[in-house]
């Protein structure tokens, strides 16, 4: 369920730009702003993830595709 919910929250940061800057911004909140609910490990996750996309600059949609084929999420190329 972990890696479920961790790919859930970067297929949406992938698909909403928004969301990407807030999750960067402040994680717990636009977290919770989306209705995500997580348990502990997976919030150090999402923040530690968060905190990688945030250094990246330009790059972040790529990284963040990248991330989620690490966690089962396979996006179809547009």
């Amino acid at each position: 369920m972990r890696n479920e919910m961790i790919g859930a929250v970067v297929r949406r940061a992938i698909e909403h730009p928004e969301f990407r800057r807030r999750l960067v911004e402040n994680p717990q909140e636009a977290l919770s702003a989306h209705g995500f609910a997580l348990e502990d490990a997976e919030m150090h996750e999402i923040q530690r993830i968060s905190s990688s996309i945030g250094d990246s600059g330009t790059d972040a949609e790529q990284r963040l595709v990248t991330i989620a084929e690490q966690y089962g999420v396979h996006l179809k190329p547009e």
